[in-house]
């Protein structure tokens, strides 16, 4: 039957592709270097430092990122949209809320989405100290989202800123310090940026502490598709007394795919990404028997849920009788009455992301 080499195959692809998914993580210490004149003095006579503290004690976090943008723009450094810049304002040694500038991103929100050599900053803004800072940042090389669910996929088959200090913002020098990383190639497209920033090596309390999740754009996703089985469709199978007969199968049930996605063009697969793009599809049948599948889908979002069409085909290999056999003759012995036929389906349905 062509049932056993295919699933040998699948097999010795599974292991390979779970043996590379669990390899030991490479890490290193990024030790980033200050770019010419920093740390930069800035006479702040508009107060911007002590605006962006008040935003940031209302809440009002777009407000008093924008304002921070001005301050360091004042300096004569330019922040380029498509870098990375990490972002520590030391308003106090128990209020540094670390953020980061990447385009129109949220300032909390802590994802890159893969990085350059040298497209990723770290800016330390302060009154105290003349600017001084001790950053330590660990990057920790990971696999791809794709790979991090494959055990899981192949199992189918088989808070707000409290902010209460005050700060004294009479001060009008405000330092600066802009420095930038020279970041290896194995830790620029999935890794993990771990950021500890102290006053000082020698001092015990943390400035702060956070972890940035850098996760490339992807072009491989899963999903489970699902669509109506064929009407009247029958297997011709041997019975247990040993006759070849028909056994009808289920008639408009549901049949359901594992499914491998490649997107034309890369999205970000922790989001929502099937509806918003168009992409080739191919997987098994999650049943018994070997049915795999092929097929383009794309949809629109529907609410929570990354929902879409798709159109293809799946292949099931049945049984089809010999020459010289027919319906109710018995079989004896270990004869085999069957040769593989395979029947090509049109499917029509549903796709989920998964997970």
């Amino acid at each position: 039957m062509i049932y056993k080499p295919i699933r040998t195959a699948f097999l010795i692809i599974t292991f390979l592709l779970m043996h590379h998914a669990t390899q030991a993580q490479e890490r290193t210490v990024l030790v980033p270097k200050p770019v010419p004149g920093s740390p930069f003095q800035y006479e702040d006579t508009e107060d911007l430092f002590g605006k962006a503290y008040r935003w940031f004690l209302e809440g009002a976090y777009p407000q008093a990122a924008d304002t921070l943008r001005k301050l360091i723009e004042a300096t004569g450094f330019e922040l380029e949209p498509d870098n990375y810049y990490i972002i520590v304002p030391n308003f106090t040694d128990k209020v540094t809320p670390i953020g980061l500038f990447y385009k129109d991103q949220d300032y909390f929100k802590r994802r890159f989405y893969g990085l350059k050599e040298d497209n990723l900053y770290y800016i330390y803004l302060s009154r105290q100290r003349e600017g001084h800072s001790f950053v330590s940042v660990l990057a920790t090389a990971k696999n791809a989202p794709f790979l991090e669910n494959l055990p899981l996929f192949l199992g189918l088959l088989q808070p707000p800123l409290k902010i209460t200090e005050a700060v004294d913002t009479t001060a009008a020098i405000t330092y600066v310090d802009i420095r930038r990383f020279r970041v290896p190639e194995t830790f620029r497209q999935f890794s993990d940026i771990s950021l500890v920033v102290k006053p000082a090596l020698e001092v015990e309390k943390e400035l702060g502490k956070v972890i940035f999740d850098n996760t490339s754009l992807e072009r491989w996703s899963y999903g489970i598709a699902t669509a109506i089985t064929s009407a009247d469709d029958v297997d011709i199978v041997v019975n247990p007394d040993g006759r070849i007969t028909v056994r009808p199968k289920p008639n408009l049930d549901l049949a359901a795919f594992g499914v491998i996605n490649y997107h034309f063009k890369p999205v970000d697969t922790k989001a929502p990404s099937l509806a918003t793009s168009f992409h080739a599809l191919a997987g098994l049948r999650m049943i018994d028997f070997v049915e795999p599948i092929i097929g383009v889908g794309a949809g629109i979002p529907v609410s929570l849920i990354d929902l879409h069409i798709f159109a293809g085909a799946s292949f099931e290999f049945a049984n089809a009788l010999k020459s010289g056999y027919t319906i109710g003759d018995e079989i004896a012995g270990e004869v085999n009455p069957f040769k593989t036929e395979i029947r090509p389906k049109l499917r029509v349905g549903i796709e989920i992301k998964f997970p």
